[in-house]
């Protein structure tokens, strides 16, 4: 018996999942005593399992607790019962346990299991454990592997969505459709294909956008991961002009001639900074310039962990539905948050920030992260060492022409031309504002004016700016020591020309 036999499954599955059930088979085949296959699609795990049996050339039975060991001993619904009629089994047997981790519970099951594994194994007697969760008791730890099963590939959407068309799509519609459902379980997907063939049965504009609709509500409820909506026209970014610069060279190693060049795709850039200076608008840039969809992975929401689950399962789901959907660009907002503990003797928090870093420092598919911090005393410094991103960009407030191009971008977005303004003299007025704040002057004078019945003037751009009290008063030193933890740490994001004016500041 060899498991690299490539016998065909009674059910089609694509080549992922074939792989998953090659590498069961010949963890089973060395002796393995059980394996745990992670996943909480029990269809697309359960065809596995049916490939691994025919490989090993042993007899299928599915334990659960509602239904017992079938075909077995049905009436096995206990699972002290189910692993002594595994054990009474004659000859070679594979055997798939269903939610068996909430089993694993009880000490008494954890000991027999244990006292029976090297057993089981002598007599070709292969455990499969199926469930969404690796709550692995430490006694087990070690006797047990764990193989994640993927999320589906192009080929087994591409099945799915062939089964559900009540006649063949055109190659286009077809190809598209497939790419809006990646990420997406296969029971999901297949939900979302019904409801846009219902709605347009050839998946043309309306049945597309109900497809799109339905992946984004299933992808944020299942991964806490959610897609940004890139506004119809660019949204600028003021100043930061060494940043888009690195980002224009970035761009092309998404060409198709890179990889033959030898660039490795992008990896991903840290911006660290004052708030309210960009950070976040900056990662919409990104995903225009590169041409890709933005995701934004909420990682409070993910760490916090959903019932059931825990954080690192929570955390690798996330991250393994955004590999399925590169290439992407992944926001990650105030990365520091998510981390908070890490570096204070927290070892929930210091597993989840080496799972997060491992996955920054291997991965090898084209998901650019943009993460932002505020707080860089938060900040863990695994997340600092070079590999885990390509650069790190300080980003401060804006200098005295980048003022004048951000107020000139928000009156220009009012249906107001900058021209008719005195632009040059309120930017000099709003020395230290931030570009949330530029913002607030032009949209706090539209206000008054719009309360008096007129159109806006530059007196009251300079009446708000005048009134309104930026974040640096507030926070001077706080700003201040952040530009002296950028020194030799980051790059400037802003004009290379406002450096002077930068450590002049400091110092």
């Amino acid at each position: 018996m060899s498991p690299h036999d490539d016998l065909p499954p009674r059910r089609p599955l694509a080549p992922a999942a074939v792989s998953v059930a090659r590498e069961v088979a010949e963890l089973c085949a060395v002796g393995t005593p059980a394996v745990w296959l992670a996943t909480a699609e029990e269809g697309r795990a359960l065809a596995v399992v049916e490939l691994v049996a025919r490989a090993l050339k042993a007899p299928l039975s599915i334990w659960s607790s509602s239904r017992g060991l079938e075909p077995l001993a049905p009436k096995a619904t206990d699972p002290l019962g189910a692993l002594d009629a595994i054990v009474a089994a004659k000859g070679p047997l594979c055997v798939a346990l269903l939610d068996f981790q909430l089993a694993l519970a009880e000490p008494r099951v954890q000991r027999r299991l244990r006292d029976l594994l090297s057993q089981l194994a002598e007599a070709r007697k292969h455990l499969i454990v199926v469930g969404p969760r690796t709550a692995l008791p430490e006694g087990l730890a070690t006797e047990v592997a764990v193989v994640a099963l993927r999320l589906p590939d192009d080929v087994e959407l591409a099945a799915a969505l062939d089964a559900l068309a009540p006649e063949p799509l055109d190659g286009a519609v077809r190809h598209r459709a497939v790419q809006a459902a990646r990420g997406l379980a296969l029971s999901q997907a297949k939900r979302a294909f019904t409801r846009a063939l219902r709605v347009d049965p050839q998946l043309s504009g309306k049945g597309h956008a109900v497809l799109l609709a339905e992946k984004r509500r299933m992808f944020a409820e299942g991964t806490g991961i959610e897609h940004v909506e890139l506004p119809a026209e660019p949204e600028d970014v003021g100043g930061l002009e060494v940043f888009k610069a690195w980002l224009d060279e970035r761009a092309l190693a998404f060409a198709l001639d890179a990889s033959d060049y030898g660039l490795p795709p992008p990896r991903g850039v840290l911006l660290v900074g004052v708030q309210g200076c960009g950070k976040s608008l900056s990662a919409k840039s990104v995903a225009r310039h590169f041409g890709v969809p933005l995701l934004r992975l909420d990682l409070p929401r993910v760490l916090g962990a959903t019932a059931g689950s825990s954080a690192e399962e929570s955390l690798a789901r996330a991250l393994a539905a955004a590999e399925a959907i590169a290439p992407v660009c992944l926001w990650v907002d105030e990365i520091e948050k998510g981390f908070a503990g890490a570096t204070h003797d927290d070892s929930r928090a210091a597993r989840l920030l080496g799972s997060f870093s491992t996955w920054l420092q291997e991965r090898r598919s084209s998901v650019f992260v943009v993460a932002t911090a505020n707080d860089v005393t938060r900040l863990p410094p695994e997340l600092l060492r070079r590999g885990r991103f390509d650069e790190l960009f300080f980003v401060d407030l804006p200098d005295d022409l980048a003022r004048r191009t951000i107020l000139s971008t928000h009156l220009k977005r009012r249906g107001r031309p900058p021209e008719a303004f005195d632009v040059a003299s309120l930017a000099e007025r709003c020395a230290n504002y931030s570009g949330a704040e530029l913002e607030q002057v032009v949209v706090g004078a539209l206000h008054r004016a719009f309360a008096e019945r007129r159109d806006v003037t530059d007196d009251d751009l300079r009446r708000v700016a005048q009134d309104l009290v930026p974040l640096y008063k507030t926070y001077e030193e706080q700003i201040k020591a952040l530009r002296e933890w950028a020194r030799g740490r980051c790059r400037l994001a802003g004009r290379e020309r406002g450096v002077v004016e930068l450590f002049r500041r400091v110092e």
